[in-house]
């Protein structure tokens, strides 16, 4: 027993060793990346292999800047694949997205991240702008670009080898992030992923200061209305896809109309009836803005997201709502979400003349967007000639729920008719889908889970082109229902026999529009 015991020792001594020595050197590979990498403009700041701790492979952590004051991460797994995910920036950005890379580090990916140019605890909601054009340059559209660039560079160092390919993903503002990149910097992604893209976010803060004009005073609408008006909307339009399911997969054919469908009090609002100016303001909202001579500036709100349904992870806790929560409607006492981020838009970063006591009562529809043209030729991504990243040989996947309440996802559908009219057909590299019953960030009443990510790959990697794809809902761990996602401008439609909850009894069909 005695010689066992040694010889157990001096194997778990050897293992000890043996392991120790290991981390020795990923340590060391990964502090030499201080010294193999060189760019002018950037300077490495650190890098830490940090060693799994359950969550994955073992990574190489480099964090540097690009001058003037673009801060990034690198995540750099191993084992690697052999490519580099760029992930997008949580909300507006100043800050790099941890979460994100750690998720795109643990399929094994070279992950990364950029914090725009700005620190968001001090420069946030758009103060970074105030009076500071480089600032607005960084985060419109070059931070990210010079942040690939740079970790393309650190990848090269670290493994000794580039890249075979290089993807970003990102929804919202990240949307907005990897359409500029597709139309700017063609060549820095073989693969984009974009979701509800702030693609025209000077327009988007514009819709905000109309919704909240809309919203206050005698128009404003409690959420306690929210079932009254959910169920106004879907009782009028749930079925036309042939299924009274809780979902409308097309929008577009649903004639729902305020004044003529919804109960009016007689007196004061009730949580069952609405008043004669709740009423008008609902009608501009589902409108859209327009200016004085009545034609439209930005699209309104599609119909659909009145509904209760699954929130995004951090609104979790809340449990299911509607959609119009905080984009739309919101708690008397509060301030509306989509408010302080439009009018901290239009103090700091909208005008020439930067203006902190600006007042965004006084926004004019008339004459201010043209005030914003400047501004709009930096930060929006909402240019229709994509003919460069064609080109390129880079693909492109954007979808966009049509339960979105911070962007109507007509804004998506008018960009995406507006690439069509520059360019003719684009299926060789662009595809574009509407999901039905999805929320901002969230599956809402629709899809949980569709492989957008595996198709992009499938798609840039092996030639194989995207086309109808199968969502499914799970509740509970449990698939209750699957329904066929159709690229644009298809959409689902029952068959009139199978299962009404499997996407076997759906086809993708053109469909008409109506509004």
């Amino acid at each position: 027993m005695r010689s066992t015991g040694v010889l157990v020792l001096m194997v778990v001594g050897t293992l000890a060793v043996s392991h120790s020595a290991v981390a020795d050197e990923r340590s060391d590979a990964c502090h030499q990346v201080l010294y193999a990498f060189s760019q002018p403009s950037v300077t490495l700041i650190a890098a830490r292999f940090v060693e799994a701790d359950g969550g994955g492979a073992g990574y190489c952590r480099v964090a540097g800047t690009v001058l003037p004051d673009v801060g990034f991460e690198a995540q750099l797994p191993l084992p690697w694949n052999g490519r580099f995910y760029m992930v997008d920036n949580a909300g507006s950005g100043g800050r790099v997205n941890d979460r994100r890379m750690a998720d795109a580090r643990r399929m094994g990916y070279a992950a990364a991240s950029t914090d725009q140019g700005y620190d968001y605890a001090t420069e946030g909601d758009s103060r970074y702008g105030y009076n500071n054009r480089q600032k607005e340059i960084d985060f419109g559209f070059r931070a990210v670009h010079v942040t690939v660039v740079a970790v393309k560079g650190v990848i090269e160092a670290f493994y000794d080898e580039p890249a075979a390919y290089a993807y970003f993903v990102g929804g919202s503002a990240g949307g907005r992030q990897g359409l500029m990149s597709a139309q700017r910097y063609p060549d820095d992604f073989d693969g984009v992923l974009i979701s509800a893209p702030t693609l025209n976010i000077s327009k988007i803060q514009m819709w905000g200061l109309w919704k909240a004009q809309a919203m206050s005073g005698d128009g404003y609408v409690r959420p306690d209305q929210m079932p009254a008006l959910a169920e106004a909307v879907y009782g009028r339009c749930d079925g036309l896809d042939g299924v009274m399911d809780g979902v409308i997969d097309n929008p577009l054919v649903c004639d729902f109309d305020p004044e003529a469908h919804l109960a009016r009090c007689d007196g004061a609002a009730t949580a069952d009836c609405f008043t004669t100016a709740q009423i008008a303001a609902l009608a501009k909202i589902y409108d859209g803005v327009r200016d004085s001579e009545g034609r439209q500036l930005f699209p309104g709100q599609s119909p659909g997201a009145e509904i209760a349904g699954e929130q995004p992870p951090w609104m979790a806790a809340r449990g299911p709502q509607s959609a119009w929560l905080d984009w739309v409607v919101y708690p008397e006492s509060d301030t509306a979400r989509y408010l302080s981020l439009a009018e901290a838009f239009m103090k700091y970063t909208a005008f020439d003349d930067d203006d902190p006591d600006y007042d965004w009562r006084t926004f004019d529809f008339d004459a201010d967007p043209a005030r914003m043209a400047a501004m709009a030729d930096i930060v929006d991504a909402d240019d229709p000639d994509l003919s460069a990243l064609r080109a390129s040989g880079g693909k492109m996947i954007h979808y966009h729920h049509w339960a979105d309440t911070a962007v109507p996802p007509v804004n998506s559908l008018n960009y995406f008719k507006q690439v069509l009219e520059t360019m003719g057909p684009v299926d060789d590299f662009y595809r574009f889908y509407l999901v039905p019953g999805g929320f901002h960030a969230a599956p809402g009443v629709g899809a949980t889970n569709i492989p957008w990510f595996e198709t992009l790959v499938a798609w840039v990697e092996e030639g194989e082109a995207p086309g109808e794809l199968i969502g499914e809902r799970v509740e509970d761990g449990e698939v209750v229902r699957t329904r066929r996602v159709c690229v644009y401008p298809e959409m689902a439609v029952y068959d009139g026999n199978g299962p009404e909850g499997s996407a076997e009894s759906f086809v993708c069909a053109a469909a008409p529009v109506v509004r």
